[in-house]
């Protein structure tokens, strides 16, 4: 799966089959802010909210941009993936 940062959008992205996949994000004093995961419903059950998790969260970790949640699912990934844990901070 091909994701790529559509900045224009405010979005990381994921075409698939002709849907997009998305996680919405905002950025602010610096920090990129989490708002919201969305997988179409012709494309869940695939595990691409997890794919798409994952590409965020590394790419967070690589440019090590802070960062805020408030997608539910993403804060219910962390939780159940430990090793992206130390990404958030009070």
């Amino acid at each position: 799966m091909n994701i790529i940062n559509n900045v224009d959008l405010h979005r990381f992205e994921a075409e698939v089959d002709g849907e997009t996949a998305f996680v919405e994000y905002q950025w602010k004093n610096e920090t990129i802010y989490i708002l919201h995961t969305f997988v179409p419903h012709a494309l869940r059950g695939r595990g691409l909210a997890g794919q798409l998790a994952e590409f965020v969260l590394t790419r967070i970790r690589e440019e090590q941009w802070p960062v805020k949640i408030y997608c539910p699912f993403f804060a219910k990934y962390i939780e159940e993936h430990p090793e992206y844990r130390d990404l958030i901070h009070a």
